[in-house]
């Protein structure tokens, strides 16, 4: 295991660094691994890298749950201790060329990444500042659109009032008669029905008889027509007829 400590950022900031292998080796898995940035320091244990194979390093605020965008690559040599500070010597237990060949290869990895993870740094505050201000921005509109809302519903409330008053104002007027309809007693009332009971059998009867004179009528000039007709008797004003007419009393 290689100590990996120093001065990260000199801002002093907090938070967490997190390391991945690009690909999992033998002792190491392929899980992501956070380690905490105090006051712009860390001080964590890594395993040397081996050939073809680096660390993937990204830095997050404590409390980011958003998916982490790696933007460091980070080779990790077989050493008891690196220091990350930049400036700072490491030393091996190799010969004093090696060292010094490992040591500025080292420093030079690490303030390229050092200056690489401060542009990402710079990119990620940029971005937490517009996203602060997309906030702003989307919490301004629905403060806007609440405002239309209540507006709406005021002018709505508003129309329904004055459309009831002139409904009101413009109703028909309705007079209203008042008819007292004395109620009968009881009695009265039963000799009402049989009153109105004989009338309807009287006005049946009625019908009736007409129907039987009209019958009448018809059978009386059905006979009329198949009647022979009978010349009246001529009644002279001879001596004999006159006579025979007072004895008769005509």
């Amino acid at each position: 295991m290689t100590r990996v400590h120093g001065k990260l950022f000199s801002d002093e900031r907090d938070g967490l660094l997190v390391v991945k292998p690009s690909q999992p080796f033998f002792g190491v898995g392929r899980d992501e691994l956070h380690f905490d940035v105090t006051d712009g320091a860390i001080d964590l244990n890594l395993d040397p890298t081996p050939a073809g194979i680096h660390y993937l390093v990204a830095y997050k605020q404590k409390g980011d749950i958003r998916r982490t965008d790696f933007t460091l690559k980070w080779r990790v040599p077989d050493l008891p201790e690196f220091d990350v500070t930049p400036g700072a010597s490491n030393t091996t237990k190799t010969t004093e060329s090696q060292v010094e060949s490992a040591t500025v290869y080292e420093r030079v990895q690490l303030r390229r990444a050092s200056s690489e993870l401060g542009a990402a740094l710079d990119e990620q505050r940029r971005l937490e500042d517009d996203l602060v201000a997309s906030q702003v921005r989307i919490d301004n509109l629905e403060s806007q659109l609440r405002e239309l809302q209540q507006a709406s519903e005021e002018a709505l409330i508003s129309r329904d009032r004055a459309i009831a008053r002139l409904t009101e104002e413009n109703a028909p007027s309705v007079q209203t008669i008042y008819v007292d309809r004395p109620i009968p007693p009881k009695p009265l009332e039963e000799r009402i029905k049989r009153l109105e009971a004989e009338n309807i059998r009287l006005s049946e009867l009625n019908e009736e008889y007409y129907k039987s004179v009209v019958e009448l009528h018809q059978l009386q000039l059905d006979k009329a027509r198949i009647t022979p007709q009978i010349q009246p008797v001529d009644q002279g004003s001879s001596p004999k007829q006159r006579l025979l007419r007072k004895l008769i009393g005509k």
